[in-house]
This record gives structure tokens, C-alpha cells and sequence, in this order.
């Protein structure tokens, strides 16, 4: 059986603190004999020392956090192996927590990260950070990047996509294929992601002279479901929609789901473009068209910059990152024939 600090801190009648102390070399004020004991067991039962037990000494460890919001988005594995590739190359451990957009779940896991002596953390929600949250991360030392946020807190970072310009390049995309009645399919109103590309979604309408119509917009959770029910919702108003920008993957195969529950083809009686670019984006048919983030690249990067600010390296860090985004064109837009010009 596995030795573990508490073992060796038992046998030789001494505090965790104190073996820590001396399997660390920071034994500054314990004496040579307990110190020669504490060798003496840890040479006898082979004893390892943890990340953790490093970290009852040094206040820190080797070890960074990952706050997602949902493991079972196809996003966010890919997420998080960037952020693992590149913390294990530079010899970091990585805790996956899942919190669910749930506050005090959230709330739950950053209590057991610090105590975990986690030397900084990877936050994401795609919901609005509850304001308890944010309260423990500014009143906290330990530092955080942002994905797809814009968050100010001292020795912290945001790294994202120009989310309201993606969404713009869809829609102009549409208009160029000959969609006039261009729809849109929102994740939750408290999401930034979300409320970016709505206003990309506003911008381009604008920019080219379409009205903007209250009755094309439809928002919903950001799962197969939520964009099922808000794909009927749309569908069921019989607004003459030719096109639909969602604002995921994961929301884009719920409307395919809607579509064909109503007995609609796409792209022959409506188009539909996501956001993401996920496998599935690849497999279902017709092939949708989609904006690729480049996930990976961004987990990686994440831990990159985290990595720098925990090593004092700022100066290598700099300001915020801001990703490119490509629009895939697959098989999921018609282009129209016949339509006006003017």
C-alpha cells in the first residue's frame, strides 16, 4: 500500500507540516534528530513526496486548475487538452473541474483549488460570472486567464475570439448567397459569447440596409435541445426565413432536429450556419457550415500565458490575446437564384 505524508507524519509523531518541511529541505527549525527520523521512514517505506505535501511548504505547487462549464460540449475536451499539452510539457499537473454555470458549484471548486495550492487557474462560463465569483478571484493571489471573456482583475489575462465580427462575416456570407430573411439562433441572454454575436449579428443587418426583425431572433440554452426548441419557435412563425445563423454547433444540430421534425430539408428549404466547428460539425449531413474557433490553440495558449504570469515572466505574457476565427463552407447554405438585387 501507498505511503502517504500523513503515514510518515503519524509514525514519527510529527505534524504533516514538519515532514513537508524536511523531505522539501526547508527544515529551518527542526532538529537534526527528527529530521534524521523523518529520512530514516522515508527511505524505509519508499515515500514519495506529492505535489500536495510540496505545497504545505511552498504555498504553491505545480499544479493549475481548469473551471469549464460543461464537459459534455465537444468544445471543451479539446479545450482542455490544450491547456494539458501544454502544462504537462512544462512539467504542471492540470484538475478538470466541470461547474456546471452552476455559482456555487463554481464557488465550491475554486474553495478546493486553493486548498489544493493551485498556483493559477483557467476560467471559463459562458454564462455572466456570478458576482460572488468574481469577489473570490479578485480577493485571491493566485492568477487567472479568461477564455472568452473580457474580465479586469489584477495579474489576470483574457484570451478570445472577435466573437461580434465572426458572427458579422456569417451573415454577410448569407447576403452574399442571396438570404435577404436572415434568422438567428442565440445561446442564454447572460452569455458573452452569445451577446457579441448578436451584435455582429445587428452590425452586418445594418451594413447592409436589411431591417433588423425582432421576430428572426430566438435564444436558447447551448445544448442540442435548447436549439431543437428554438429552431421550432422560429420555424413555427412563418416569417419567410430563408437562412439561420446559430451561434453553435451543438445548437445548429438541434435546429437540423427541428427541421426535420417539420418536414424541412436543408439547405433546399432553409440554410443553416453554426459556430465552433466541432467533429460532429464534419459528420452530420448535410456537412455544416460553420465558423471554426481554433479551440485547441486557445486552451494551449491559455496554460501558456497562466504558465508565464505564475513564473513571473509578464513581460512575455503582454496584453490580451485575441484569436482569428475562419467561416468552413460546407453543404449547409444554398445559394439562391432568384432573388432581388435591389
Amino acid at each position: 500500500m501507498k505511503v502517504t505524508i500523513t503515514d510518515i507524519a503519524r509514525i514519527a509523531g510529527v505534524s504533516v507540516a514538519t515532514v513537508s518541511r524536511v523531505v522539501n529541505n526547508k527544515s529551518k527549525g527542526v532538529s537534526e534528530e527528527t529530521r534524521k527520523k523523518i529520512w530514516q521512514l522515508v527511505e524505509e517505506y519508499n515515500y514519495q513526496p506529492s505535489a500536495m505535501a510540496r505545497g504545505l511548504v511552498t504555498g504553491t505547487s505545480k499544479i493549475i486548475g481548469l473551471i469549464i462549464p460543461d464537459i459534455t460540449n465537444p468544445f471543451y475536451p479539446v479545450l482542455a487538452k490544450g491547456v494539458e499539452d501544454y502544462a504537462s510539457e512544462k512539467g504542471y499537473h492540470m484538475i478538470l473541474c466541470d461547474g456546471g454555470n452552476d455559482p456555487h458549484k463554481e464557488l465550491s471548486y475554486l474553495k478546493f483549488l486553493e486548498e489544493h495550492y493551485v498556483t493559477g487557474i483557467v476560467y471559463n462560463n459562458f454564462r455572466e460570472i456570478s458576482e460572488e465569483t468574481l469577489s473570490r478571484l479578485r480577493n485571491s493571489s493566485v492568477p487567472v486567464v479568461f477564455v472568452d471573456s473580457k474580465v479586469a482583475i489584477p495579474q489576470s489575462r483574457n484570451l478570445y475570439i472577435d466573437n461580434r465580427g465572426a458572427m458579422a462575416g456569417v451573415i454577410h456570407y448569407l447576403y452574399a448567397q442571396g438570404h435577404r430573411n436572415i434568422g438567428f439562433i442565440g445561446g442564454p441572454d447572460d452569455s458573452y459569447s452569445s451577446i457579441e454575436r448578436f451584435k455582429g449579428y445587428k452590425d452586418a443587418l445594418q451594413d447592409l440596409q436589411i431591417p433588423f426583425r425582432e421576430e428572426l431572433v430566438v435564444y436558447g440554452e447551448y445544448t442540442t435541445r435548447g436549439g431543437s426548441r428554438a429552431g421550432q419557435l422560429l420555424l413555427s412563425r412563418n416569417v419567410g426565413l430563408t437562412a439561420v445563423a446559430v451561434c453553435n454547433d451543438i445548437m445548429a444540430v438541434g435546429m437540423y432536429d427541428a427541421c426535420e421534425s417539420l418536414g424541412l430539408t436543408i439547405p433546399e428549404d432553409i440554410s443553416v450556419v453554426g459556430f465552433d466547428d466541432i467533429n460532429i460539425a464534419r459528420l452530420i449531413r448535410p456537412k455544416l457550415t460553420t465558423v471554426k474557433q481554433p479551440t485547441y490553440e486557445m486552451g494551449y495558449k491559455s496554460a501558456n500565458m497562466l504558465i508565464d504570469i505564475i513564473e513571473g515572466k509578464q513581460h512575455k505574457v503582454g496584453h490580451d490575446k485575441v484569436f482569428d476565427t475562419e467561416l468552413k463552407i460546407r453543404d449547409s447554405v444554398k445559394k439562391l437564384i432568384n432573388y432581388d438585387r435591389s
